[in-house]
């Protein structure tokens, strides 16, 4: 039977393959060596060979800086195990939660009297729960479920209802913008008319009193 913790100790594992075989720490500028293929820290691989040490500290291969192989992809695998153990670490607090903090025990009764729920010992073997009524978990999960999504589907034909109300005033006010410019071109129709008209008045006037000053 697996383990809870055995995805844990798997990104473990794994961590210590990426570890600087010098210092035992996360990689950082990862070096490779090419004769044992084992990985180290640049700073401190340059150290060793620097000070008068012309050997790999791992193989004892001769070994100059100009030999090492650089890997730029183990900082994506680092930087992909550290999510690992976040998430691990994550999951594990989630099922924490999930359990009985007096028995360590999975919930999976909920006891209607107290509103809240309990494990299976608590509702058989502990006294402050006697005469207490019970409901499976699951039962309570499917319930909630199924209230939520019909609440889900009321706010869903609601959003639909909305987005129509919301065409019917764009094509509302579509209709009063056109109705306005149709008005406007009437109006200005209309101003013309009484222009041309006020102005042949005019000329006919001006030419009849031309006319009486000429005689």
């Amino acid at each position: 039977m697996s383990s809870p913790n055995n995805g844990t100790a798997t990104v473990e594992t794994l961590s210590e393959v990426f570890r600087c075989f010098i210092c035992m720490e996360k990689l950082r500028d990862a070096r490779l060596c090419p004769h044992c293929s084992k990985l180290c820290c640049y700073p401190c691989i340059r150290r060793w060979l620097t000070d008068q040490h012309h050997q790999c500290p791992h193989c004892r291969a001769t070994l100059h800086l100009h030999e090492l192989v650089k890997c730029r992809w183990i900082e994506d695998v680092t930087s992909q195990l550290d999510t690992l153990k976040i998430n691990e670490t994550n999951k594990q607090k989630g099922e924490e939660k999930d359990k009985c903090e007096l028995h360590k025990e999975k919930l999976t009764v909920y006891c209607q009297s107290c509103s809240k729920c309990i494990c299976h010992q608590c509702a058989l073997f502990n006294g402050s729960h006697v005469g207490h009524s019970f409901l499976p978990f699951d039962d309570i999960y499917k319930t909630n479920l199924s209230i939520v999504n019909e609440h889900l589907g009321k706010l869903k034909r609601r959003h639909v209802d909305l987005i129509c109300l919301a065409q019917d005033v764009e094509r509302n006010v579509e209709n009063v913008k056109i109705a306005r410019d149709e008005r406007f071109k009437e109006i200005i129709n209309i101003m013309q008319t009484i222009q041309s008209k006020l102005d042949e008045q005019f000329k006919i006037k001006m030419d009849a009193l031309v006319g009486k000053i000429i005689n």
